[in-house]
């Protein structure tokens, strides 16, 4: 479907949005309409809506319509691509070998901003949360619908929350799953994600350890320690085939994070250490690519940084976020320092956005449901109850266990979906404080 490129300029030309649905099992749609979206930024609703939909509750798909689009500047969304290479992304070094040096990876990162502008300039401008709300909207008034129900994962609680600001009347319900903590920077977001993704780090190597066999031998956390001291030292040959970057220990951490964010990818993780520690980066690489390509394969960091740094104010420099990476380090030695390149690597250079989403209060929106996960490495639960705060009817759900979002990580647990299908059915939301184990 067609949408305004720019809403401010609502003459400026059109871009195409691709939406998919898939009907309620049942026969009829007697709960309504959930529009979905995954996250990432900039991943593609429709791609993993196959992987994404057999999770919800069968009480969802049996009474309720599912749709799901590619964001603007995403999947078959008129998708914004620059030309960077991924792996020089995900070999950036995170944190400086001297207090007070720039961010390693600044160079990598100051390259996309001049790409983009390069490459797709009006485009670029307008690849922010806010013109995608907009775009939801023109979706919901496709479909012929009044209002709609909304289930939103890791970076769709911001689109989700932005929406129920612009068009509050128009939400039937929504489902915010693993909270972005809209109320903090970028900075601040690496500084709360620094020890959750710690701790999740310590939970998979803990849990191999007291395995019958674990791959990383009797002592992982040393394993993991004596790999990424010696990465950061020597990196591993290039894997070759076309790629002709080194392994660095910057693979070695977005590989990581990629793996206790998805547990299910824990053997491919576990062999793709043991292989390092023996000379071969491929199994590193490949996971570390993972993380920052969509299902089909295609790049997502170009469009990932636009959202992210279109939507923020106040980006940190590169020798500030060097400094941040440093001393997250020196507090969390594991993972702690890669939080800064994850959470605002790109935005070093970046000019701040036009239309920055900044602590969002949805003051008339209807009553949210908001999922949190005690161990997500990704999104910890202070987003989640800070996210709860920022309406004034929402409830706050925990659920006890690893992984990123609920739905990804944990969707068999039977306490959460009763209340996620209740509230989704019409039902109340569960008694602030409801926790799940």
């Amino acid at each position: 479907m067609p949408v305004p490129l720019d809403y401010t300029h609502p003459d400026a030309g059109t871009l195409q949005i691709a939406v998919s649905r898939i009907a309620a099992t049942g026969g009829a749609a007697t709960d309504g309409t959930l529009v979905m979206n995954p996250g990432g930024p900039g991943e593609s609703g429709n791609q993993i809506l196959p992987v994404e939909y057999p999770l919800l509750p069968a009480a969802v798909r049996d009474r309720m319509d599912v749709v799901t689009f590619d964001p603007r500047s995403t999947g078959a969304s008129d998708p914004l691509q620059c030309g960077t290479d991924l792996s020089a992304v995900t070999s950036a070094v995170p944190v400086p070998a001297h207090k007070g040096d720039e961010l390693p990876g600044t160079p990598v990162f100051a390259a996309i901003p001049p790409a983009c502008a390069a490459a797709a300039p009006a485009l670029t401008a307008v690849t922010d949360t806010v013109s995608t709300a907009r775009d939801l909207d023109r979706i919901r008034q496709a479909l012929g619908l009044a209002t709609i129900s909304y289930y939103g994962l890791s970076y769709g609680t911001v689109l989700g929350t932005v929406y129920a600001s612009l068009f509050p009347h128009r939400v039937r319900a929504m489902v915010l799953d693993g909270a972005v903590d809209q109320f903090a920077s970028l900075a601040a977001q690496a500084t709360e994600q620094a020890p959750a993704a710690e701790r999740s780090l310590t939970h998979l190597l803990d849990a191999c350890a007291a395995g019958p066999s674990c791959p990383l031998g009797s002592n992982p956390t040393a394993f993991f320690a004596d790999l990424s001291s010696s990465m950061t030292a020597h990196p591993l040959p290039a894997p070759g085939n076309g790629d002709n970057t080194p392994v660095t220990v910057g693979d070695l951490d977005t590989a990581t994070l990629f793996a206790v964010s998805v547990p299910g990818f824990t053997p491919l993780y576990d062999s793709a250490l043991v292989a390092a520690s023996h000379g071969d980066g491929r199994g590193l690489r490949h996971l570390a690519l993972e993380f920052v390509v969509d299902v089909d394969g295609a790049p997502l960091v170009d469009a990932q940084w636009a959202i992210v740094c279109n939507d923020s104010t106040g980006h940190l420099g590169p020798a500030a976020a060097g400094n941040l990476a440093w001393t997250l380090a020196a507090r969390y030695p594991r993972l702690g320092g890669y939080t800064v390149n994850y959470n605002l690597g790109g935005c070093v250079t970046w000019p701040d956005g036009r239309r920055p989403v900044t602590a969002q209060r949805p003051v008339d929106a209807s009553p949210v449901l908001v999922i949190g996960n005690t161990g997500d490495p990704n999104t910890p639960l202070t987003g989640t109850r800070h996210l709860a705060t920022a309406f004034p009817h929402a409830s706050q759900l925990t659920w006890v266990g690893w992984g990123h979002t609920w739905l990804l990580s944990g969707p068999s647990d039977v306490c959460v979906q009763a209340y996620v299908s209740r509230y989704l059915g019409g039902g109340p939301l569960p008694p602030p404080g409801t926790v799940c184990h």
